[in-house]
């Protein structure tokens, strides 16, 4: 266990605070420099901890929902030599190149980047558990394996706390490759969709096969400098707390899509023809998610984004793939849809009577609906998939979606079991065309 000590916070540049231990707990102790700049009450850090307010629920809430989950923190804090309810001590080591604009912990002695051979990148995709130290650190949060590394044209570097990490790697073995392809599937139709800004591919490394993602919260200027982009999830910004499984609805009734569109659009009057800009986009992400069969959208799924002057913008889309169409997983929703917690029985009905639930006028939503669907339709004819997954996945989207356009629930009828069918649809893709 750590000694009692503080770790200094800063965001835009602002030195905001200092973390301390208070019986045991993290407590955020704001600076007069952030009341200053962006005023009392401020969401500028988070919608959940604002500027000059905070307790140790709400400080372990933000701070604690940065970290890896699971098995990865417990071997985070086992290099970091503590345990893994230590939030300082956990933080003191990886705090250099967190999600968001945000740093924690006294400033790194400047290290020379090192640019990384593809060996070197192998062997740190060997032990990546959401975390990459070494004169610095940087964390993820989440289940999955994740290691961060920055991307200079054809080079990885490790920026070693110096240099903001721009690439998210996910490592699978090789025999799981349709994994990683079919959250790259997803993600390519929601770039498509223009809810994804970002690239995303498949590579192989060493002995993986690794889902590379451009990181929504980092910009490159045109000077080459990286900016770091402040965030934060829905479970923060909702003030769930973290290490458990609150941010599923099933566990903590807070952590619902109702409440994740209460959060948005909060800066537009009502007379504003764009306040049901971020709300609208989140209909799309939740038409998206139902096509895709992606049950795991849960409230750290979904972000908010912060500029330095405090306003609040829905981020992109991320982190999705068509679990529901693994027999052996699940069909249960991570937060119901207008009460409904299986996702092939959702409905356009359910679509609509839910986002009347964040106040959007039904006219708006079955416009945004239809027009969202037509597009998943055609985005799944237009998209390569990977020989992996192209037997099932695109015809699974196509499918969901093209019953829900017809006013049926989403669920694709069969008495057998999807991926146990030779095929699902008909070779639509331009891959499957060149196939057959």
């Amino acid at each position: 266990m750590t000694d009692q000590r503080e770790l200094p916070v800063s965001l835009f540049g602002t030195h905001i605070g200092d973390l301390e231990s208070l019986g045991g707990k993290a407590l955020l102790r704001w600076s007069g420099d952030a009341e200053e700049r962006w005023g009392l009450n401020s969401a500028v850090l988070s919608r959940n901890l604002r500027v000059s307010l905070s307790s140790t629920e709400q400080t372990e809430s933000f701070f604690g929902a940065l970290l890896p989950e699971g098995r990865h923190i417990e071997r985070l804090a086992k290099d970091a030599k503590t345990v893994s309810s230590d939030l300082l001590g956990i933080l003191g080591f990886v705090g250099a190149d967190l999600a968001g604009a945000l740093s924690v912990g006294d400033p790194r002695s400047p290290t020379e980047p090192q640019t990384l051979s593809i060996e070197e990148v192998a062997a740190l995709l060997e032990s990546a558990s959401g975390f990459l130290v070494g004169g610095g650190g940087s964390a993820l949060p989440g289940f999955q394996r994740k290691l961060t590394l920055t991307r200079d044209g054809t080079n990885w570097i490790r920026g070693n706390g110096t240099v903001p990490s721009t690439h998210i790697l996910k490592p699978v073995d090789v025999e799981y490759r349709s994994s990683v392809e079919s959250e790259h599937y997803v993600l390519q139709i929601a770039h498509r969709l223009g809810l994804a800004p970002f690239e995303t591919w498949v590579e192989k490394i060493g002995s993986h096969e690794v889902l590379v993602i451009e990181r929504y919260d980092r910009h490159r200027s045109s000077s080459g400098t990286i900016e770091r982009l402040h965030q934060e999830d829905a479970g923060q910004a909702l003030g769930l707390p973290w290490g458990a499984n609150d941010k599923f609805e099933r566990h903590n009734s807070a952590a619902n899509l109702r409440a994740v569109a209460g959060l948005l659009d909060t800066n537009r009057s009502v007379i504003d023809p764009a306040r049901y800009g971020d709300r609208l986009k989140l209909l799309r992400y939740t038409v998206l998610n139902v096509a895709a069969g992606n049950t795991d959208a849960h409230a750290k799924n979904f972000s908010l984004l912060h500029n330095d002057s405090g306003r609040t913008l829905l981020a992109p889309f991320y982190d999705a793939a068509p679990l529901a169409l693994d027999f052996s997983l699940s069909t249960a929703l991570s937060m119901k849809i207008n009460g409904v917690s299986q996702l092939p029985d959702i409905t356009v009905d359910d679509l609509v009577a839910e986002s009347e639930g964040w106040g959007v006028p039904a006219d708006r939503s079955t416009e945004t609906i239809a027009r969202t669907l037509d597009e998943i339709i055609e985005a799944t004819r237009k998209i390569r998939a990977h020989t992996s997954i192209e037997k099932h996945v695109p015809g699974y989207i196509r499918g969901q979606a093209q019953n829900l356009n017809a006013g049926k629930r989403a669920r694709i009828s069969s008495a057998i079991p999807l991926m146990a069918l030779p095929r699902l649809g008909t070779p639509d893709t331009l891959a499957e065309q060149a196939g057959s």
